[in-house]
């Protein structure tokens, strides 16, 4: 019979990182194989976080159990709560931190450990994995010993080539045996609401009856030291903030503390119990500096409803702290801009365009305004045709600040182009760091002789994990709504969402599916976004009812049934960031090569893995690649389960991730 883990994780707010934790376990999973263990289960605990973790927990991992909680468990509450619901039959409990990856041969290793002290000791023990820091590979969690004279001294111990025996440990990676898992029983629900203590209460409490708490030979995955100042330490907060601080969750909650000091303190736990107490309010009473967080402006322009979960990401940020600029589009040839209110420090103002009436941005909007609050840095896009931007420049070269980090495609080659070539070298190449969309504006930016280090790849993306909460939350109901909104019956749906003008070349669409039709087959073209040019496509298409107008929609609710419904995005133009937008629904997209003008997001496009991309630019070709998708079920599954797979390495936190590290580097 195999023996079962079940592993057990808590986590709050690290989407990213808990799904990369759960990736590796997947992947060291296999090595346990040959020990006798067959699958692991996986419980979840996230205690109510707001970046969609549950669910993209949910969608990518469906085996696992996820339990959710409404923000008052913290660490202790929520692997208390996980190990409780662990079945009493399974032989090993593992904990996992969400923000650990383990490696390969780690499960392996921490089960072979077990084995071999229970063979040799004639009772099983809890091991320890040590974790090493991602980028020093200094040893970051593990085990601990406890010292002589004050009782809650603990010193690391560094793991070896052979387990070492321990009194306490860190909780980021431990292999609890069952019997010993049903002598001790879980974590204490007194530290349900707490951060710490609870790891170190259960493997005190182990090493009190008779349980050996032993560290795995070597590491067992990477973790990041994560050590930040006590908040009542914080000399941002108030002093009456400061001092409740020592009573909360990172603190020294009374109830909680009172009974880890009773437990482990000795016959002086009172004096162990008041002391941090003590220290706590003289640290509060005289805290670490306040240093003034830095201020970064953002030179949005327009601000379009998908950059929305981007700037929520940079809210998240207290140091440095952003404020967005920006200002309404033109009706028909720009973005249409967000009218709800950002989720950080805004300044609306109004952008000029020209040539009059043109869509480009003269002027952004706030360009002045953001210089004279003086930021310690100035993220804007890569836009020569933009003053604003160059205003900025000029007073980085003229005055030595703020920092300018330049945002955008970057076509931009080392030589030619005549006066617009020039003026976007002398941009780039003036920039503190630049942020590109993908990998070739990152290229384009190195031929430039802009250093590796001042480049910060974005991969430009909606949010996949947000779009995918959306559709798990679509009825059947909607769906049959949304036909019957639009007058389409069941036939297969093929879809454009776009702003609508020359470049897009809809009437292209609108032709291969007219050819499609008029041959017989089955199906209707709903084009979804308005522009200049929508009167003319709407003429083109006034004879044949399976064409349908949708209008603009941007609400992620109402385009959830559209995207849902759709066999293909077709695109027979320039393609954006509605490459990611479509993955992220799993649907398949339609779109030709040889179009001048494609956004990095067509790197994201893959013919025959996740798209069908004809050479040409033409009726006969788009309408080929359209009969292929409706006429072969097969081809419809790999295309859709690719824009899975695709949508799967997307997302904003790259983006988050690569802005706040390029504005930190400079």
């Amino acid at each position: 019979m195999s023996r079962r883990i079940v592993a057990v994780v808590a986590c709050f707010n690290r989407r990213e990182k808990t799904l990369a934790c759960l990736e590796s376990l997947q992947a060291s999973s296999a090595a346990v194989a040959a020990l006798g263990v067959g699958a692991i289960d996986v419980i979840v605990v996230d205690d109510g976080s707001t970046d969609g973790t549950a669910t993209a927990v949910a969608e990518r991992f469906p085996d696992a159990r996820v339990i959710v909680g409404d923000g008052s468990l913290w660490w202790g509450g929520a692997m208390a709560r996980g190990l409780a619901a662990v079945p009493e039959a399974a032989d090993f409990r593992l904990w996992l931190n969400d923000d650990v990856k383990l490696d390969a041969d780690a499960l392996a290793r921490l089960v072979q450990t077990h084995d071999r002290w229970l063979a040799e000791n004639g009772s099983g023990a809890i091991v320890v994995g040590a974790t090493r820091d991602p980028v020093t590979g200094t040893p970051s969690y593990g085990g601990a010993l406890q010292g002589r004279v004050h009782p809650f001294r603990f010193a690391p111990v560094a793991p070896t080539e052979q387990p070492v025996r321990c009194d306490a440990m860190n909780g980021n990676i431990v292999l609890v045996p069952r019997d010993e898992a049903r002598r001790l029983g879980g974590i204490d629900t007194v530290f349900v609401g707490v951060q710490g203590m609870a790891d170190t209460d259960y493997a005190l409490r182990a090493r009190a009856e008779g349980i050996a708490v032993v560290l795995g030979p070597g590491t067992a995955g990477t973790c990041a030291r994560d050590t930040p100042p006590p908040p009542w330490r914080d000399g941002h907060r108030l002093l009456a903030d400061r001092i409740r601080d020592l009573w909360g969750p990172r603190g020294y909650p009374p109830k909680a503390w009172s009974a880890f000091a009773r437990r482990h303190g000795g016959l002086l736990w009172p004096v162990w119990f008041i002391l941090p107490y003590l220290r706590g309010v003289m640290e509060a009473l005289r805290p670490l500096a306040a240093t003034r967080p830095k201020r970064v402006a953002l030179l949005e322009g327009i601000v379009a409803s998908y950059r929305v979960p981007l700037l929520r990401g940079l809210a998240r940020s207290t140091d440095p702290r952003f404020t967005a600029f920006h200002g309404p589009g033109l009706a028909g040839l720009t973005a249409t801009a967000t009218l709800e209110p950002l989720p950080l420090p805004e300044v609306r103002m109004r952008n000029r365009f020209w040539p009059r009436g043109g869509g480009r941005i003269a002027w952004t909007a706030g360009s002045l305004t953001a210089l004279l609050s003086r930021p310690a840095v100035v993220v804007a896009g890569f836009h020569t045709h933009d003053l604003g931007i160059w205003t900025v420049w000029l007073a980085r070269r003229l005055i030595g600040g703020p920092r300018l980090l330049l945002t955008g495609h970057f076509a931009v080659t080392p030589d030619g182009g005549g006066l617009r070539g020039a003026l976007r070298r002398l941009l780039a190449r003036g920039a503190d760091a630049v942020l590109p969309y993908g990998e070739a504006g990152a290229a384009a930016c190195r031929a430039l002789g802009i250093r590796a280090d001042r480049i910060f790849v974005t991969g430009n993306s909606v949010d996949v994990a947000g779009i995918r909460a959306v559709r798990l939350r679509l009825s059947d109901e909607a769906l049959t709504a949304a036909r019957r909104a639009h007058g389409l019956g069941q036939e297969p749906v093929l879809l454009f969402v776009g702003r609508l003008y020359a470049s897009k070349r809809v009437e292209l669409a609108i032709a291969a599916v007219r050819r499609l039709r008029a041959a017989g087959r089955s199906c209707s073209l709903l084009i979804v976004g308005d522009g200049v040019d929508r009167p003319r496509l709407e003429a083109i298409a006034s004879d044949d009812p399976g064409i349908r107008f949708a209008g603009a929609a941007f609400d992620e609710a109402r385009l959830a049934p559209l995207f849902a419904m759709a066999t293909a995005i077709v695109v027979p133009g320039s393609v954006g960031l509605i490459a990611a937008h479509a993955f992220a629904y799993e649907v398949p997209m339609v779109a030709c090569r040889d179009v001048p003008g494609h956004g990095p997001e067509f790197a994201y496009l893959v013919d025959g893995v996740n798209a069908l991309l004809p050479e040409a630019s033409s009726e006969g070709a788009l309408a080929g690649a359209l009969d292929r998708l409706l006429q072969e079920p097969e081809l419809r599954e790999r295309l859709r389960s690719g824009a899975r797979a695709t949508a799967d390495q997307l997302g904003v936190e790259r983006a988050i991730e690569a802005t706040l590290a390029a504005v930190r580097a400079v």
